[in-house]
């Protein structure tokens, strides 16, 4: 069922279409599969409070993409009154975190490292987005002064701590070091995508830009253990071509996570 209010320009651009919600995100922005007979499926995210859920960033990422990965196109962006809305294409394939590619987590980290040097591999130094350490330590110290931090959604182990406690132990363990490369910014499974057996493409693109690699690495790390197990992590390192891992730097990337 398609959202309420939906700009009639939509509605005659996606007329004819079935409308399946996906409902295993987690960012609480309404996702739609839009499939039509003879037709490529789109996708469609759809913010209810376009105040604190912004499709822009995720939109003029994409945009910038065109041609140097495999991503979605954007086909539509705006905004009207309380709702916002990004039409995009669909990337062909399954996320990677679906049973079928579980079964297989040799090729699957595999496929992950691919996919990371793939991005890293992305020439930034005319990339507009910029996410540096010190930059997004201002952003968490705004999140947690404005009261935007869910405290509730904490990695287990910072169950029952606030965020204004995690926020110092964040500015004093700052890395010295910052290997500046282009970043997804959210490297998880959900967002690779796997084509029969080889990699297909990204998605979920709003907190992308020039960021130290380990940006990646922490979240793909928490990912690879969340949903295939420990033993896989140092397979993941050793073919992304990183045998030997800063754990403090990954520490602090996982730590700067819980602001957003």
């Amino acid at each position: 069922m398609m959202p309420p209010h939906l700009p009639s320009h939509l509605q005659r651009l996606l007329a004819g279409y079935q409308w399946h919600e996906n409902r295993d995100g987690m960012s609480g922005v309404h996702v739609y599969r839009l499939h039509k007979s003879g037709a490529p499926d789109l996708f469609l995210k759809w913010a209810d409070d376009p105040l604190h859920l912004d499709l822009l960033p995720e939109c003029e990422r994409m945009q910038w993409l065109r041609g140097k990965l495999p991503v979605p196109e954007v086909i539509d962006f705006g905004q009207d009154g309380a709702h916002q809305w990004l039409l995009m294409t669909a990337v062909p394939g399954h996320d990677a975190s679906q049973p079928h590619l579980l079964r297989d987590p040799q090729r699957l980290v595999t496929l992950l490292a691919e996919g990371l040097r793939l991005i890293h591999k992305v020439d930034w130094r005319d990339c507009p987005f910029q996410r540096s350490a010190d930059m997004m330590i201002a952003a968490a110290r705004d999140r947690v002064l404005q009261g935007q931090v869910d405290e509730t959604d904490f990695d287990d182990e910072r169950q029952g701590q606030s965020a204004q406690s995690l926020l110092e132990r964040l500015t004093t363990t700052r890395p010295a070091v910052e290997e500046l490369c282009f970043v997804h910014g959210d490297y998880c499974l959900p967002n690779i995508l796997v084509n029969g057996d080889q990699l297909s493409g990204f998605i979920d693109w709003g907190r992308a830009g020039v960021a130290d690699r380990y940006q990646d690495l922490a979240l793909a790390e928490r990912s690879i253990v969340y949903n295939l197990s420990p033993e896989w992590v140092q397979p993941f390192f050793e073919a992304y071509g990183l045998p030997q891992i800063d754990t403090e730097r990954l520490a602090f990337y996982k730590l700067l996570d819980e602001f957003f």
